[in-house]
């Protein structure tokens, strides 16, 4: 069997480094524009990833759902008082339209939004309008889901807020957005403006006192769209290694790092295995997950759709924005014995990972919640295999949900070291057997999500809507 691994191993990493193909298939994926869901770029992307799968000899299978779809319409920041002036400004996804005339009032500042922030002004919330950062300071964000957008908006709604503006840390002249809720409509209008206009907003703030109005204008509808799905069978077709990640973007944006390098990554890794000829123990499954960007919907509806072949799942490994810059790492949403078994896969191919602390964020969340082994790509503080350090903070997006997520930015050595390591560890794994980590109970479930903070976090953010938990 080592030898078996070590050989594939040499052909994994020769195939992704000569071929080159995982950062041709993203300029491929981002000249289809945005694939936000309902959009002609979202069923473009999903006939190419088909169209891919066919090619390495797998058949894809479409698995439909219907949710809300969301369109983005006008949005406007108008300044009143001290200064007459307009804001560059788009809604965040999933917003309410306001009333024909707008929404008026005076601006809170929270600052960066974190609980010990929000809890300082609570009182003078109700009623106005919260603006807040998109940033989560580490030290004050455990898990970082305590400072998430979704959390930050939810906070601003349980106070009593009448609409929310998000403010993005990072300078640029870039909105940064994201989604509200999961599944339906969130309950006040809320937009996002770039730093700059943000700092304007805490000037004015800080002068005096500070009228603004915000103006939405949103269009719901019911969506259709589907996960995609290929297998390659193994020994035992009930033990299954789910990869996955998700095919669509925001609108603002192609999606390059989030997750066009995720897709891309998974295919080249669809493409190298199956041509192998080798049988696993484990099937591999490849899973293109649709309406991530929405609050996980698609990884909702395959977790709910499949709720009673969970228990073949030994683990799922999550694709997402795997050309971050620098070394590599995952985190495995507090499974300790996950840990245990990615450690060890770290050892034997010498490469350093020190396991992040759970974020909770992503589609690995949806399968978390129903105690399955999950593991998530991430960066990591070391410089990777090309000698290559990027910022890890992780207190911001970067570009990331900005229309500066551009394929530019993509370095061939991170999006192939990100599958390098990605498919060393899904071919051990493939091959391992027996069970790679235990299934949780839901009272096990609750107690990880309770140690990291996360029952607080998901009443805020009051996830999920489609019903996958509680069991």
């Amino acid at each position: 069997m080592l030898n078996k691994i070590r050989e594939l191993d040499k052909e994994l990493v020769s195939e992704i480094l000569l071929e080159n193909r995982c950062l041709e298939n993203l300029w491929t994926l981002c000249d289809y524009g945005t694939r936000f869901p309902g959009t002609t770029g979202e069923r473009m992307a999903r006939d190419f990833i088909v169209g891919e799968l066919k090619e390495y000899g797998l058949k894809a299978k479409l698995e439909f759902f219907e949710h809300q779809g969301w369109r983005r319409g006008i949005a406007k920041v108008e300044i009143l008082e001290p200064f007459e002036r307009e804001l560059l400004t788009i809604s965040l996804a999933g917003g309410p339209s306001t009333p024909p005339g707008g929404i008026t009032g005076e601006i809170v500042t929270v600052g960066n939004g974190t609980p010990a922030e929000f809890k300082r002004v609570k009182e003078s919330i109700k009623g106005n309008i919260v603006l807040s950062s998109s940033l989560a300071p580490r030290t004050e964000c455990i898990p970082p889901r305590q400072c998430h957008r979704r959390t930050k908006y939810g906070r601003a709604v349980e106070f009593g807020a009448s609409a929310f503006i998000f403010m993005n840390s990072q300078m640029g002249m870039l909105p940064q957005t994201g989604s509200l809720r999961q599944n339906r409509l969130g309950e006040i209008p809320a937009v996002t403006v770039p730093f700059e206009e943000g700092e304007l907003l805490k000037r004015y703030i800080k002068m005096g006192k500070l009228k603004v109005r915000v103006t939405v204008e949103n269009e719901t509808f019911t969506n259709k769209t589907s996960n995609i799905v290929a297998e390659i069978p193994g020994k035992n077709e009930d033990e299954v290694i789910l990869v996955g990640g998700h095919y669509d973007s925001h609108d603002n944006s192609p999606g390059a790092r989030d997750n066009g390098s995720g897709v891309t990554t998974i295919l080249e890794l669809a493409r190298i295995l199956s041509s192998t000829g080798v049988e696993f123990e484990k099937t591999i499954r490849f899973v293109f997950l649709g309406v991530e960007e929405l609050a996980c919907v698609g990884s909702s509806f395959y977790v709910l759709n499949h709720r009673d072949e969970l228990d073949e799942i030994q683990l799922m490994m999550n694709i997402d924005s795997p050309a971050a810059r620098g070394g590599k790492t995952f985190d495995v949403g507090g499974f300790d014995d996950l840990g245990k078994f990615i450690l060890g896969i770290s050892k034997d191919i010498s490469y350093p990972m020190k396991l992040r602390n759970p974020s909770f964020g992503g589609d690995q969340v949806s399968f978390i919640v129903r105690g399955i082994p999950a593991a998530s790509i991430r960066n990591s503080p070391s410089p990777g295999m090309f000698s290559y350090q990027g910022p890890i903070t992780m207190e911001d997006r970067g570009w990331g949900h900005t229309s500066g997520d551009t394929p530019d930015k993509i370095k061939a050595a991170d999006i192939n070291e990100g599958a390098i390591v990605a498919g060393r560890v899904l071919i051990r794994a493939a091959d391992q057997k027996g069970p790679i980590a235990k299934h949780r109970s839901e009272d096990e479930v609750n107690d990880i999500l309770q140690k990291h903070g996360m029952d607080e976090v998901l009443r805020y953010m009051q996830w999920p809507s489609i019903p996958i938990f509680p069991w």
